[in-house]
């Protein structure tokens, strides 16, 4: 990823910024390019509404929207995105609903707290909550201006860490009512948090910036990964993810790398593709799933043996950017670029 989200992300995303910007200069309808899946694959396509058009608005709505994070509970789908979208799919109903952002900024990343209130990082230092599964949002004050974050995670509900623009680390301890910003280890931007617990995580961004800390981030230590150099520009690591001493870190190039011991060391997870990776996280059965660029959608199954199964259940599918993804116990969910939503087509 290059400086910051909007750079980095925004460059594969050059055709919804055309076709955004033709839809603003001219009144007539612009229809969302048809996206369709593969046969035979497990997974199936949404496309949620696109917002109602204001009438004193000369501006059309209906645009290749970005959808930058995804997450499920036994209720709702809640996916967001750029421009102010907050989006709620009901598991009973099958139904959209679109909440209202108390500011309408990009929205990047999307976590949960383990009794399940909802926050979101955006733009321009915002922080959402929701105490009712993405009905309702309230924004927090973080004090950080006009930096953008990027990523959450809430280890336990009471203590929590969001990361974003020019190395900014924020810690609460009391659910989320106040804000203090940590002495961060880089001035660089951070995508990517991972906390296993209230003391133990990792944050990691651009160019190869990985930090450790043992200590609820009162002290940072850097851990080097060596990666096979691909390009001139040392490729950024764009999202983390944790649960007791296992760890999964993706970037660009397609770089994967799993830890078994807290992320003190990684090794490489082959992936087969030098596409970036924007998301990564594992099921309840183990099954490793990773997002990234050009409609790149991975699985890694490994053996009792220790032999790992990779696949690519959507093949050469380029309908969409993937930038959000979330593992349940046992399916995956993916959010993108063109407005598109994936879900396990047999959820049970």
């Amino acid at each position: 990823m290059a400086q910051g989200l909007n750079q980095g992300r925004g460059l594969i995303l050059l055709a919804a910024a055309s076709l955004f910007l033709s839809a603003c200069q001219k009144p007539q309808t612009v229809t969302l390019p048809a996206v369709s899946l593969p046969g035979g694959t497990p997974f199936s396509l949404l496309r949620p509404p696109s917002p109602p058009v204001s009438p004193s608005s000369k501006k059309n709505s209906d645009f290749i929207g970005v959808l930058s994070g995804i997450t499920k509970d036994s209720r709702n789908l809640v996916v967001i995105g750029y421009q102010g979208t907050l989006l709620r799919l009901s598991s009973r109903t099958r139904q959209w609903s679109r909440s209202v952002p108390p500011v309408p900024v990009d929205f990047y990343g999307i976590s949960r707290t383990p009794s399940g209130v909802l926050w979101v990082a955006g733009d321009r230092g915002v922080l959402l909550r929701s105490k009712d599964g993405g009905r309702s949002w309230e924004q927090v004050q973080t004090g950080v201006g006009r930096l953008f974050l990027n990523a959450i995670s809430f280890p336990t509900d009471r203590v929590g860490y969001v990361v974003g623009e020019n190395g900014v680390i924020l810690r609460t301890v009391d659910g989320g009512d106040h804000w203090v910003r940590l002495n961060s280890p880089t001035k660089k931007n951070l995508y990517a948090i991972t906390f296993t617990d209230e003391s133990h995580g990792l944050v990691a961004g651009w160019h190869k910036r990985l930090f450790r800390t043992e200590d609820g981030g009162n002290r940072f230590t850097a851990v080097d990964i060596a990666v096979q150099k691909v390009t001139r520009q040392k490729p950024s690591f764009n999202s983390l993810w944790g649960e007791k001493d296992e760890v999964l870190l993706a970037g660009d190039h397609g770089l994967l790398f799993s830890s078994s011991d807290g992320g003190r060391r990684f090794s490489q997870i082959q992936t087969g593709t030098l596409h970036d990776l924007y998301g990564v996280c594992r099921t309840g059965e183990g099954v490793v799933a990773a997002v990234g660029e050009q409609g790149t959608l991975i699985l890694i199954t490994r053996s009792p043996s220790g032999e790992s199964k990779t696949e690519s259940p959507l093949g050469p599918f380029q309908g969409s950017d993937f930038l959000g993804v979330s593992c349940g116990s046992t399916h995956v969910r993916v959010s993108g670029s063109n407005d598109v939503v994936l879900v396990p087509a047999n959820p049970k």
